[in-house]
């Protein structure tokens, strides 16, 4: 049976996300979505490999069908390098980015390393290839030709992914913020998107826009799932953003300061979530 699930790593600071898709045949793929290691704390790292040692997977690089960076932020980035030193990757995806920091470092190892075996600057130009039996799609950042990046702030160029797997709908925001949202115009953010992770850690200015208004809740329903990377040293997620999910009815918020490491895992019409420590 296909299957996708996506875990939300609790690391305490900043994102990390792993992905894992499992086709009719039986064939297993992995992906990763941002990594906040640092040189004194790994959770990322553990998780997966921790992960991969109780399915009983020999690490045989590249183990990930793809790494994505959604962002040059340094909770986002910073332990990408040491993902791809250990599991390698067949594609390396990042949004273009001036940053001269770790994105420049992964960047330049992800040149010279038999540990990638492709890397590329996305928009959502960029026809994506399939995730085992998951459709892809890049909802943002988008292109021109004029400025193909914005370089106000990496916020604003924070890669949006859309993962489908038959009538499910998972989107990975990055820290996206709410001024961007009113682009975002696809039609399938209103059609059964399951599992929304939270742009921005619930912070204001990830549900806010400028004016007050809240260009991406209101394209959901109630019935999606509202997932949140916590971040402890900013006191996320703002008060005002949960009580504008409480108004609007979504009752349960998952999030990875209380759940711990969160899975969402979909067959492709139903959703399942479970919380742990690995």
């Amino acid at each position: 049976m296909n299957k996708l699930a996506i875990t939300l790593i609790d690391v305490g600071w900043g994102d990390s996300i792993f992905l894992e898709a499992e086709t009719d045949e039986g064939a297993h793929h992995y992906a990763l979505v941002d990594c906040n290691d640092t040189n004194v704390t790994r959770s990322a790292l553990l998780f997966v490999k921790r992960y991969l040692e109780k399915k009983g997977v020999e690490v045989e690089p590249p183990m990930f069908d793809f790494v994505l960076l959604t962002h040059a932020h340094a909770d986002h980035v910073c332990g990408i390098k040491q993902m791809l030193q250990n599991f390698g990757t067949d594609w390396y995806w990042y949004p273009k980015s001036d940053d001269d920091g770790a994105f420049a470092t992964t960047l330049r190892y992800a040149n010279r390393s038999s540990r990638v075996s492709r890397h590329q600057a996305i928009d959502r130009t960029k026809i994506m290839p399939p995730f085992g039996a998951a459709q892809m799609k890049v909802l943002w950042p988008p292109y021109s030709p004029d400025q193909p990046y914005d370089t106000s702030h990496p916020n604003n160029n924070s890669v949006v992914l859309l993962l489908t797997l038959g009538q499910v709908r998972f989107v990975l925001t990055g820290d996206c913020e709410a001024e961007n949202w009113h682009h975002i115009n696809d039609p399938e953010l209103r059609s059964r998107v399951k599992v929304f992770k939270f742009p921005h850690h619930g912070s204001r200015n990830g549900l806010f826009d400028d004016h007050g208004n809240t260009p991406w809740l209101d394209k959901l329903g109630v019935r999606s799932k509202i997932a949140m990377s916590l971040h402890v040293r900013h006191g996320h997620p703002h008060p005002e953003t949960m009580a504008k999910l409480s108004d609007r009815g979504f009752r349960k918020i998952y999030r990875t300061d209380e759940n711990y490491h969160l899975t969402f895992t979909t067959n492709g019409s139903s959703v399942s979530t479970k919380w742990s420590r690995v």
